[in-house]
């Protein structure tokens, strides 16, 4: 007798449009059609990289792959994220992740995907009391900062991304459908998707939803959802980025001690800069404007950090202002499994931040799954 698992995703309100602020990419066409009730081999709920990648991969392995996505494709995590590529997850080159990065490149370079994928490599950078080699120019909070080590790594547009492996997969076969809030899972050897209106029955389905995991499935091991802050300064002189250590030969960054920082250079002499999280329940996050007093403190906090680097940046202006989506995984260890209860449900997401090149691998791991009833790696059990 199948079972339902019960989602309170507050569809009403995702479909409205987000008021988490705009990031600097630029708007991208997405395959979008009227929704079809009709039979799919695996319904995939959420249109982010992590669902995309499957659809893409089940599509061109010929299932036939249906992607449900609760608002617009890119408002959600994946079309919000500072684009920063990294190896291997949150917690480390857990087994199986240290081909992340190989298989972004395998997948950009097959479709010709328009990203502006560049693989310079990646800055850990940490505070220092005292002067030592490799520090950048920077003051933060009284601290210099140092250049720890480089590793593998890089930036992406992460909207072209999502929209180039959106549009690959579709003509592979895959169909996308947006605004197509999945309120239930219906479990059972024939797994279903439920929607306002319609029962989508499936062979699989695929849960992709991230910081809204336990949202639809409460069951599963907790995911605390927040929304990051971040911000694009306008357009920086040369001499300006030599002075912050920005000039050639710069590469992305993120901290690796408290407070934490992340950044990398945009086009046109930008530099984005994140840090701050903004926590609460999924239904909450889906309200937040960035006028609202938490995130609106974050972002000046943010704001005046950054100015408070350097010299060069004591009057900085920005361009850009935005949010998005985070799902901190217990431990940062990433989920991903089947369902105990119900093989036929696939879980993946958690990725606390460092999913770019994670979630396009995780896609690729799941498809691998169903066509080939291959093992999922043991460290993504979904069990508390």
């Amino acid at each position: 007798m199948p079972t339902s698992s019960e989602s309170h995703h507050p569809a009403d309100e995702i479909s409205r449009q987000r008021r988490w602020g705009k990031p600097p990419w630029s708007d991208e066409a997405f395959p979008s059609a009227p929704l079809d009730p009709s039979h799919a081999d695996v319904a995939i709920v959420g249109g982010g990289l992590t669902g995309v990648s499957a659809a893409y991969h089940l599509a061109r392995r010929g299932l036939r792959a249906s992607v449900f996505e609760a608002s617009l494709f890119g408002d959600d995590a994946s079309g919000r994220s500072g684009g920063i590529v990294l190896e291997g997850t949150a917690r480390g080159v857990l087994p199986g992740t240290g081909q992340c990065i190989e298989k972004l490149q395998e997948v950009v370079s097959a479709e010709k995907i328009d990203c502006d994928l560049q693989l310079q490599g990646c800055w850990e950078i940490e505070h220092a009391r005292e002067a030592q080699d490799r520090v950048l120019p920077w003051r933060d909070g009284g601290l210099a900062i140092r250049v720890r080590q480089s590793v593998a790594g890089g930036t992406l547009n992460p909207m072209g991304l999502l929209a180039g492996l959106a549009r690959a997969a579709a003509r592979a076969g895959a169909t996308f459908y947006e605004r197509a809030a999945v309120r239930k899972i219906v479990r059972g050897v024939r797994p279903a998707v439920e929607l306002d209106g319609a029962l989508i029955q499936a062979n699989y389905v695929v849960a992709a939803v991230n910081a809204w995991t336990n949202v639809l499935l409460p069951e599963v091991r907790p995911v605390r959802s927040a929304l990051t802050t971040a911000c694009a300064t306008q357009p920086l002189s040369a001499p300006a980025l030599h002075e912050l250590g920005l000039g050639a030969g710069a590469r992305p960054f993120y901290t690796v001690d408290l407070p934490y920082l992340w950044g990398r250079m945009l086009g046109q002499n930008q530099v984005v800069f994140g840090a701050g999280l903004v926590f609460g329940a999924a239904p909450v996050l889906e309200g937040v404007d960035l006028a609202d007093d938490e995130p609106r403190q974050a972002l000046e906090q943010l704001e005046a950090r950054v100015r408070a680097l350097h010299p060069a940046l004591s009057r900085v202006g920005f361009a850009a202002q935005w949010a998005g989506p985070v799902a901190i995984a217990d431990n940062f260890a990433p989920l991903i499994g089947r369902l105990p209860d119900a093989p036929s449900v696939i879980v993946a997401g958690g990725y606390s931040g460092h999913g770019v090149a994670l979630s396009v691998w995780m896609g690729a791991a799941v498809a691998r799954a169903i066509a080939e009833d291959t093992a999922l790696p043991g460290w993504g059990a979904l069990a508390g």
